[in-house]
């Protein structure tokens, strides 16, 4: 059991890294795209949509993490 806890934690950490890496890509591309709009209302509502999501996508990653960490505790 104490291998399937160990493997679970890895893979956790993992794809938390893979997320946050994703997260903080797109959070730049969406700035960039703000700051590069030059004044264009879609294109600056592109940006802030773009950074929007980035974050939220962050945010649920995050909560899964906790559940499943809340899981892996108490199956321990």
């Amino acid at each position: 059991m104490e291998e399937i806890n160990t493997l679970f934690g890895n893979l956790l950490a993992i794809g938390t890294g893979v997320a946050v890496a994703v997260s903080a890509f797109f959070v730049m591309w969406g700035a960039f795209l703000y700051m590069s709009a030059a004044g264009s209302p879609r294109q600056m509502e592109a940006g802030k949509t773009a950074i929007l999501n980035a974050l939220t996508g962050l945010v649920i990653v995050l909560l899964a993490r906790a559940i499943a960490g809340m899981v892996q505790g108490a199956l321990a």
